[in-house]
Order: structure tokens, then C-alpha cells, then sequence
């Protein structure tokens, strides 16, 4: 009777296995459609043996435990690509902002300005004393100056709200942080307590994902599963130790910074790598080549216009003063009195020598030339970054189609998973009550 008593055990573990069995499909099934969740697998092995004088029995299955089916491979390549993806995304969007305020070609664009005060200059060289053709001249440089100046303005107005923009992100990653942190804390209460750690793992992996959209990330696990994360070279997270960053300005650049340690965090990749670029470099070197643009129409055209002759014989009068793009403005000089506007190279009111040598400006490397380079530079580099972003979509797509194909669930694979256990279950009870029907009629025989 012991031997029968041994197959009920028996039994019984596999009736506990099966339910068992079904709880992880029924949990599969119900998180078919959360975003980051992982497949569960119940792993099943034979329990000990017995000895018996018919030779070796098993004792049965137990589980073994509840293993996710993931490739950390993938999940790494996916947050490598998803923090490419940010910054691409980030730099596509500010150069799109940027190439729309200089607005080329367009009526307003500084292109179609330089022609019209050009123009009008040599339009001044055919009538030297007509007062409308030098209304119509202050009136160009006025709208010129004014682009110049409305351009910087906006520059200086995207790089407030890069920073806006920054403090924005950081606050968001040292969120991410400190939900990093105790998540570590609640994996190791569960480790130490024996149970899985698999859907706390899935929201450490959801929330590692979004922190890679904003920086790159280095990933590592220690023993009891706790995740081990850091920014730039910079440990933020290591299981209950947990640090942020902030914003730190250093001759006019913004670094980021470890709170703690005060290391600088040299970021790759992400939003905050792409904001934090633009800053100190992209948008500050169109600034200083706009600069640069400004001055050298300041000057060319000064220097032909002081060495020149005004109506009234006045002369050495500049037509533009201020000292860059942010400055630039027509004379306050010329602005009250249009016949101030030098034309002549002497003292002869029909000379038109120095409106011709202004209005041959539109040909200078240092003005046209270099404002076309500034125009295709914006062109290329919104080119580039808009190409990146599409193309890191595209292998972020393939990406996740093969993490969903490894650790995605499948309600066709989990029905089977679920027939097979209410099969293991129905046979199970079956042996149980063959069992004891078994017992039973020994008992009717010795009664």
C-alpha cells in the first residue's frame, strides 16, 4: 500500500505543477498587450528518485522555476538605437526650426534682402539725386538690418529654450533614477525571499529604455538582479546607491554633472547629448558666422561709403553701424536725411562711382559667398539628421519585431500551453482516483 500511497504523491505534485503551469500562462495571456512585458516560461524538472525492489522510480516533477524568455543582446542593441533615435529626432527638429527662420528661398529671406539693397544701390548709380530711389535705399538696408537682427534674436531665443529644454530632460532622468533605485531595493526583498524578480525586471527594462532615449546607457546586472546603470561614464545607479545630475555653465558652455561626485557626464548619444551639442556647438558657431556675416556688410559697405560723397558734399559717414547681426542698423544719420547717402566718389553730384562699387558687394565671397555656405550648411544638416532619424526608426522597428518575436507572447503558443496543462491536470487526477480505487478494493479484502 505505501507503493500506491508513493503514486499519489506523485500525482499530486504534477496536479501542482500543471496549476502551476497555468497560472504562468494565465499571466502571459492577460499581459498580451502591456508594453516591455516579457514571456514567462514555467521550467519543470523530475523531483529525486526512489529505490524500490522493482529497481529505480521517480519521484515526480517539481518546478523548477519561472524563467522570462528575452536575448539581452537585442534589449541592449534596442537601447543603443532608441537613444541614436533621440538624438537624431532632437537635432532634426531644432534644424528644421532654424532653416524655417532664414526662410530660403523666400521674399524674406536674407538671400532675396541682400538683392533688393543691392539692387537698390545700383538702381542709385543710374539716378544719383533722386530722392525716392534713396528712400528706397534706406528702406532695403533697414529691412536687412532688421532680418540680421530678428535671425539672432531667435537664435538666442531657441538657445533659452534648449536650456528650458535640458533642465526639462534632467529632471526627467533623475526621476528615472531614483525609480531605478527602488526598484533595486524591491528585487533585492524578493530575491532574498526566494520568489521571481521577472515583471519588477520588465519595469527596470521599460524604465532603462526610456532613460536611453535621453542619454546613452551602460547596463550591467549584479547577482540578485539588481541593475547596475550608468550615464556617461558615471555610475548613477548601483543597487541601493543612487546619484543625479544636474546642469553646471563653464564659460558659456553647459556641462553635465554628477550631484554627487561632481564627475562630467560625457554624454554619446540621447536628447540630452543632442540639446547639450547644439548648444555649445551648432548653434553657437551659426551665431558667430552670422556675426561674422554682419560684420564684414558693416565694413565693406562702409568703406565704400565713408571714402564717398553725399549730395551736400558731406562725406565719411557710415551707412551701417552696430557691431554684428544682433546690432546691425542703418545710420541714424542717413535715417533723417536720405540725401546723406554717399553716391559719388568726389564732390560731383552726377558721379555714381561708389553706389556702383556698393551695389558690386552682391559678388563678395566674404558676404554672398559666405552666407550661401551658412544656408547649405543649415540644408545639409537637417538633411543628415532627418536621414538618421528615418533610418534608426526603420532598424528600431526590426529591432523590436525580433525582441517581440523571442519575448513576445503568443496566444496561439499560450492555448497550447494551456491544453497541455489541463491535460497534465485531468491525467493527474485520473491516476489519483484510479488510486484509489485501487485502494479501495484492497480494503474490501480485508475487511
Amino acid at each position: 500500500m505505501a507503493g500506491l500511497f508513493d503514486i499519489i504523491e506523485t500525482a499530486r505534485k504534477a496536479i501542482n505543477s500543471s496549476r502551476a503551469g497555468m497560472d504562468v500562462t494565465s499571466h502571459n495571456v492577460s499581459n498580451v498587450n502591456t508594453p516591455g512585458y516579457t514571456r514567462q516560461k514555467i521550467e519543470l524538472s523530475s523531483t529525486g528518485v526512489l529505490s524500490s525492489k522493482h529497481g529505480i522510480i521517480n519521484a515526480g516533477v517539481k518546478v523548477a522555476g519561472i524563467r522570462q524568455i528575452r536575448d539581452e543582446f537585442i534589449e541592449g542593441e534596442i537601447r543603443r538605437i532608441f537613444s541614436s533615435l533621440g538624438n537624431h529626432s532632437v537635432e532634426k527638429e531644432l534644424f528644421s526650426r532654424i532653416e524655417s527662420l532664414f526662410n530660403e528661398p523666400g521674399e524674406v529671406g536674407l538671400g532675396q534682402l541682400f538683392e533688393n539693397f543691392f539692387n537698390s544701390f545700383d538702381d542709385l548709380s543710374k539716378n544719383p539725386e533722386d530722392r525716392a530711389v534713396r528712400v528706397t535705399v534706406i528702406q532695403t538696408g533697414r529691412a536687412l538690418a532688421q532680418r540680421f537682427n530678428d535671425i539672432f534674436s531667435s537664435l538666442v531665443r531657441i538657445k533659452r529654450d534648449i536650456i528650458a529644454e535640458l533642465e526639462s530632460k534632467l529632471k526627467n532622468i533623475n526621476q528615472i533614477i531614483d525609480e531605478l533605485g527602488k526598484l533595486n531595493q524591491t528585487v533585492a526583498n524578493i530575491y532574498n525571499s526566494g520568489a521571481e524578480i521577472n515583471d519588477i525586471r520588465d519595469k527596470i527594462n521599460q524604465k532603462l529604455k526610456d532613460l536611453s532615449n535621453l542619454a546613452d546607457v551602460a547596463v550591467s546586472y549584479n547577482q540578485n538582479g539588481s541593475v547596475k546603470v550608468s550615464i556617461g561614464g558615471v555610475t548613477v545607479v548601483d543597487g541601493n546607491f543612487t546619484q543625479a545630475v544636474a546642469l553646471k555653465f563653464v564659460d558659456g558652455q553647459v556641462k553635465i554633472i554628477s550631484v554627487q561626485s561632481e564627475s562630467e557626464v560625457r554624454l554619446n548619444s540621447g536628447q540630452v547629448f543632442a540639446f547639450q551639442n547644439l548648444f555649445n556647438g551648432s548653434i553657437t558657431d551659426l551665431m558667430q558666422k552670422l556675426d561674422e556675416l554682419a560684420k564684414n556688410l558693416i565694413k565693406k559697405v562702409n568703406d565704400f561709403h565713408k571714402t564717398g560723397y553725399a549730395i551736400d558734399g558731406t562725406t565719411g559717414i557710415d551707412f551701417f553701424v552696430g557691431a554684428g547681426a544682433g546690432s546691425i542698423q542703418v545710420s541714424k544719420i542717413i535715417l533723417d536725411d536720405p540725401a546723406k547717402i554717399s553716391a559719388s566718389i568726389d564732390k560731383n553730384v552726377g558721379n555714381n562711382e561708389v553706389a556702383l562699387a556698393i551695389s558690386s558687394l552682391r559678388n563678395e565671397l566674404k558676404i554672398s559667398g559666405l552666407y550661401n555656405s551658412i544656408v547649405s550648411d543649415i540644408g545639409l544638416r537637417l538633411k543628415i539628421s532627418s536621414d538618421n532619424e528615418n533610418l534608426h526608426r526603420m532598424i528600431l522597428s526590426q529591432l523590436e519585431s525580433q525582441r517581440d518575436a523571442i519575448s513576445g507572447v503568443s496566444i496561439d503558443e499560450e492555448m497550447l500551453n494551456m491544453i497541455k496543462f489541463q491535460r497534465m491536470f485531468e491525467a493527474s487526477a485520473k491516476v489519483i482516483q484510479t488510486v484509489n480505487e485501487m485502494l479501495d478494493a484492497i480494503l474490501s479484502m480485508v475487511r
